[in-house]
Parts: structure tokens; C-alpha cells; sequence
């Protein structure tokens, strides 16, 4: 037996964690005679060629027994090597070398293509196939059709060095960081333009109208349980209207009071669906009363959208945000998708002749915010180029490369595989509180368990029942949790309890040195930790520090938690949190100095605000040239 391959397993099956990062160094770290490699090629969709070398230990591939459940784990290993590569990379093609000519090479190639589907439909696919859609589907986008298909092959024989280059830098049209930052500024200035940030619990709106922060708007939805695509995309197209409306009350003074007294009900975070759908049709019948008004456009509109957005078009389809769509029998998913895909088509009606929309992943998103705010302050900060991550329903990751870029790659990496054990865990279904496993792909071990709100509340049943059993009871008593015959989880209705149950536990640190209670944010700052090694390994940015975003961070108590546990994993990498003393272009100060709303809350809507200022001024200095 593999002495290291049976503790792994053993570790597993007591509920421990099995970093794959810890596995992959134990692998690399055997001696020659033990192990045994495999080449893997990838052509990203923007031409670039990566190179990644994997080995295993060697194995038998007709093994029995213990044997064959040692080959079971490293098959594992292998394929979710594979599947953060290409949730983070995307790729046209993938090509497999085989440079010793050994059996398990091509029993590990014929592992990655039953696994993945290759030969299978989009909606055939599940578990690591759903990467290979997500991709498929970005290569719709950029080739301007509905049937790409991702290629894959195996080679006997060692790859040419000299055949191609091994760029680890993801390239993309864009400026210098510091650039991006003078041009959104100025753009800003003198226009009107509307920020729409989209998260799973909430959209929030913010609008900026002649470089001041005239409106913000909140507003509570729970798209998981939506079935067709115009329940995600009419809410975002109304409030959109809501807030154009708004707009014209301040554009266009005294005419535009009777207006505003319309809207003011729908403009309260708490207003339902029918207060706010009543003031836009009462709105509609005092425009004509309001000279000019019927002819009044944004010049830009900024999407944060938590999704892959390639080209301004929102291409992934695999996310939880779009589940109850996608398991809907009664419809085609790939052309119900294709109007979710088409969102900034439909947002353009609302933005002037030429006026852009500019969409993009909330990650990316992200990270564009920070570059933006931490170039105000210190544009030395952002030499490095900018990664971060919000922490929420789900974790987001944006990357604004040292080159002023935000690479056209799916970036997914919350749907990175960190750990290869927690055997008993993966035994609920995933809807299950206690799951490990993944809600889009049923994969377990994924970081969207592990460090979102989700991770929170698995790692709080995990060590309340036994640790803190009157904890684990109030948290039914309070309705935070309810149990069925199906498992545990949490409500979304009559009341979504996600927000109070996650802000529950996010204030028990408060109460006094508790290490059951500290454990669930320190272990969520070993996950991100793994994370950034993941990163490391298969982006290499430049920079080593982390932007955290997100209602999970507002906390400070909670966040030094998590620092304390990224260091055990990852010394070298450094969390910082975006808050208030983050604020420092002028609308971030605006929103800082606002009472009702937070930045913690608003700042990628702002954020929006800037990149769709940035965007309209790059993409019309494209045009002219």
C-alpha cells in the first residue's frame, strides 16, 4: 500500500480536511522511480498556450482491494487538477502527452474524458462536465455561434519544447491600472450613469449624475427558485426603469416632484414587487407632463453580474443563481439562456445613442473597484495589478492584471476543488446544510461550501451539535435552521433567512472568546488560503495580496479571525479588507458619508459606476482609431 495515500484516506473518512494543494506537493515530492507524469496543454480561447506537468504516484490500473481505492483517490486528484484549471483558465483545446508511454497516463486521459463529458451534450452533462458547458459556452460568445465545441486529444510521446510558447500571462486589450483610474474619474464627471451590482440575496443600484451619488436602491430577491429566465432579468429591467425615473425628478426640478413623491415608496429597500411595479406605471402616466423627460437616457450603464461575462455577455449558466432554470423540464436551457445572455442588449434601450452598457463578472468587478479606489490613494499599491474576492452567497474573484487588464477567462473560482477528504460530509445532499457537496455540479470539496455564507453554516453544524449543543438548538429556535426527512437547511420562505443567520454567527465572536465559535472564521481563512495557493499555481499573478469584499468580512472581528488562519496556510499572502478607509475617489467618499447605506453594502455598485465611465471613454477611443 501507498503509506501516503492511506493516511490521506484515513484522514478522509474521520471528516478531515485533504488539501489537494498538501496532496500535490506529497506527489511531486516522490522519489522518480515512484511516480509518474502526464503533459497537459491547453490553448486558452484567446490563443494563449499554458502548460501544466502533473504527476501521480504510479499505480495499477486492474488493481482490487485497497489498491484500487488508493487508484480511486489519485484518479480524483488528477481530474479536480484538472477541472480548477480549466474553471479558472477556459480553453479551445486540451492535449494530453504521454511522455514515458506508461498505462496509467492513458488510463488517467480516459478518466478526464468520460468524466467531463467530452463526447456528450450540454445537457447530458453534470458533475466536472459543467466546466466544459461553461466554456462551450464563452466560445459561442466570442465565435458568434450556438454549437462550439471543445476539443481534446492524447499523444504518445514527450511535447516539443520549442513548439510553442508557455505564456503564464493571460492577456487582454485594456490600459495601465493608474490609467483605468484617471479615465474612469474624468469620464465620470458630467454624466449620467447608472451602477447595478447583481448578488444571490440582493441587487443594489446605485446612480451618479453629474459626478455626484444621486440615488441608491437595494432590493431583496432569491433567484435560485426562479424557473424562467424573465424572472431574473425583469426585475433587473425594471428597477433600471426605477431608477432612470428618479433620475428624471433630479434632472428636471419642480416638474418632477409629483414624481418623486411616486417613487418614493418604491425607492424603500423593504418594498415589495407591487409597490415598486405600481409607482413605475403611475410614473409612466405623469412623464408626458415633464418637457423633455420622454427623451431622456442614461450615457452608461455598469452590470456587476455573478457570473462568466465575456464581451459584455453573460455566458456561464452553471451558477447557482440560475439552478431553478436549468433544472426546469418544461423548457430548453440553452435557448432560455441565450435571453439571460442578451441582458445588455436589453439594458442598451435605457443608455444614449452609442452609450455603453458594460457588463462584467462580479469578481472582476471587484477587483476593478479596488484598483480604482487604491490608485486614488497610492498608485504604488496597484503596480502589481489587483485580485479579490467578495465573500457572500457565493465567493467572486476579479483579477485587474499589473497590466491594466481584466482577463476574458471564466475565473470560476469558487468552483475550485480544495479538498479531496471529508468522506462523511459528502454523504448529504448538497441542499443539505452539513453538504460538502457542490449546489450547481453535486461535486464535493468545492470552496463554494467552504468560503461563502454557505461554508459558514456547514462549519457551524459541523461543530455546534457536540461543542455548543444549546448554540446548534437556538439556531432552530430562532428559524435560522429546519429539519426535514430531506436533511437541514435554511428557509427562504416565508422569510429568506440567509442574511440573519449568517449575521447571527458573523456577531457571536462578540459575546467573548469562544474557540468553537473563532473556528469557523479562522478555518474559512485556511480555505481562502488554499485558494490563493490554487491561484498561485494555475494564474500566477503578480501581486500576493487579497481585496476582501462581501458581507462576510464587514465584521472586523470576524475578519482578523480569518487572517489568523490564512497564516497558518499561506504566510506570504495578505488579506485586506475593503471598507470605509478604502473610500477615496470622489463617489466612494459620497457613499462613505451617506447614513443610511454602507460601502461595505454599495461599493461595487459605485464601482459599476466607474467601470461603465471607463468603459464608454475606452471603447469610444477604440472606435475612433
Amino acid at each position: 500500500m501507498n503509506t501516503i495515500i492511506s493516511d490521506y484516506l484515513l484522514k478522509a473518512q474521520r471528516g478531515e480536511t485533504v488539501y489537494i494543494t498538501d496532496v500535490r506537493r506529497s506527489f511531486e515530492g516522490l522519489e522518480a522511480d515512484r511516480k509518474t507524469g502526464l503533459i497537459v496543454v491547453l490553448t486558452t480561447s484567446e490563443g494563449i498556450v499554458r502548460q501544466f506537468d502533473l504527476v501521480v504516484p504510479k499505480f495499477d490500473v486492474y488493481a482490487q482491494g485497497d489498491a484500487a481505492r488508493e487508484r480511486a483517490f489519485i484518479v480524483e486528484y488528477f481530474l479536480a487538477e484538472l477541472y480548477n484549471i480549466l474553471s479558472s483558465l477556459g480553453a479551445r483545446s486540451i492535449r494530453f502527452y504521454d511522455p514515458d508511454g506508461k498505462d496509467e497516463a492513458q488510463y488517467l486521459y480516459r478518466a478526464f474524458y468520460r468524466e467531463f463529458g467530452i463526447n456528450l451534450s450540454r445537457k447530458e452533462r453534470s458533475n466536472y462536465g459543467k466546466s466544459i458547458n461553461v466554456i462551450e459556452r464563452m466560445l459561442d460568445a466570442i465565435n458568434g455561434t450556438a454549437d462550439s465545441k471543445f476539443e481534446c486529444s492524447f499523444i504518445r510521446g514527450n511535447k516539443e519544447v520549442s513548439e510553442e510558447a508557455n505564456d503564464k500571462d493571460v492577456r487582454s486589450d485594456g490600459s495601465m491600472v493608474s490609467r483605468m483610474h484617471s479615465i474612469a474619474l474624468g469620464e465620470a464627471q458630467g454624466k449620467s450613469i447608472l451602477g447595478i451590482d447583481v448578488g444571490g440575496t440582493d441587487i443594489k443600484l446605485a446612480l451618479a449624475m453629474n459626478g455626484r451619488l444621486a440615488a441608491l436602491k437595494e432590493y431583496d430577491w432569491f433567484p435560485a427558485s426562479f424557473t424562467r429566465v424573465n424572472q431574473l432579468v425583469e426585475p433587473i429591467l425594471a428597477l433600471t426603469r426605477l431608477m432612470i425615473y428618479k433620475a428624471i425628478t433630479l434632472k428636471f426640478g419642480d416638474p418632477g416632484e409629483k414624481l418623486a413623491a411616486i417613487l418614493k415608496t418604491a425607492m424603500d429597500p423593504h418594498a415589495s414587487d407591487a409597490i415598486i411595479f405600481e409607482a413605475l406605471d403611475k410614473a409612466e402616466h405623469i412623464l408626458p407632463s415633464i418637457p423633455g423627460s420622454a427623451e431622456f437616457r442614461l450615457d452608461a450603464i455598469g452590470l456587476s453580474f455573478p457570473d462568466v461575462v465575456v464581451k459584455d455577455k453573460i455566458v456561464g449558466g452553471e451558477v447557482y443563481k440560475t439552478r431553478g432554470i436549468r433544472l426546469n423540464p418544461a423548457i430548453d436551457y440553452e435557448k432560455e439562456f441565450r435571453q439571460l445572455a442578451a441582458l445588455d442588449e436589453q439594458l442598451a434601450v435605457f443608455v444614449k445613442n452609442r452609450g455603453v452598457v458594460a457588463s462584467v463578472n462580479d469578481g472582476s468587478m471587484a477587483a476593478f473597484t479596488a484598483a480604482i479606489e487604491m490608485a486614488e490613494l497610492d498608485e504604488a499599491k496597484i503596480r502589481e495589478g489587483v485580485f479579490a474576492h467578495t465573500l457572500g452567497t457565493e465567493l467572486g474573484t476579479g483579477w485587474v492584471t499589473k497590466t491594466g487588464t481584466i482577463p476574458d477567462i471564466p475565473l470560476e473560482v469558487y468552483n475550485f476543488i480544495i479538498d479531496l477528504g471529508s468522506y462523511p460530509e459528502r454523504a448529504y445532499k448538497s441542499d443539505d446544510v452539513r453538504s460538502v457537496n457542490n449546489f450547481n455540479t453535486g461535486l464535493p470539496g468545492t470552496l463554494q461550501k467552504y468560503t461563502s455564507q454557505s461554508g459558514a453554516f456547514r462549519l457551524a453544524l459541523k461543530y455546534f451539535p457536540q461543542s455548543r449543543p444549546q448554540l446548534y438548538k437556538e439556531l432552530f429556535d430562532r428559524g435560522y435552521l429546519k429539519e426535514t426527512a430531506d436533511g437541514i437547511y435554511v428557509p427562504t420562505e416565508p422569510k429568506d433567512m440567509r442574511k440573519p443567520f449568517l449575521e447571527f454567527l458573523m456577531n457571536l465572536p462578540a459575546r467573548g472568546e469562544d474557540p468553537e465559535v473563532e473556528r469557523i472564521f479562522t478555518e474559512i481563512g485556511e480555505f481562502l488560503a488554499v485558494a490563493y495557493e490554487e491561484c498561485e499555481h494555475i494564474l500566477s499573478p503578480a501581486t500576493h495580496t487579497r481585496i476582501l469584499f462581501g458581507r462576510m468580512v464587514k465584521n472586523p472581528v470576524c475578519f482578523d479571525l480569518m487572517q489568523k488562519g490564512a497564516r497558518k496556510i499561506a504566510p506570504d499572502m495578505k488579506l485586506e479588507l475593503a471598507a470605509d478607509d478604502m473610500a477615496m475617489t470622489p463617489l466612494m467618499k459620497q457613499l462613505k458619508e451617506n447614513r443610511e447605506h454602507t460601502v461595505a453594502q454599495f461599493a461595487q455598485a459605485v464601482g459599476s459606476v466607474y467601470y461603465a465611465a471607463f468603459r464608454s471613454a475606452h471603447d469610444q477611443r477604440i472606435e475612433s482609431t
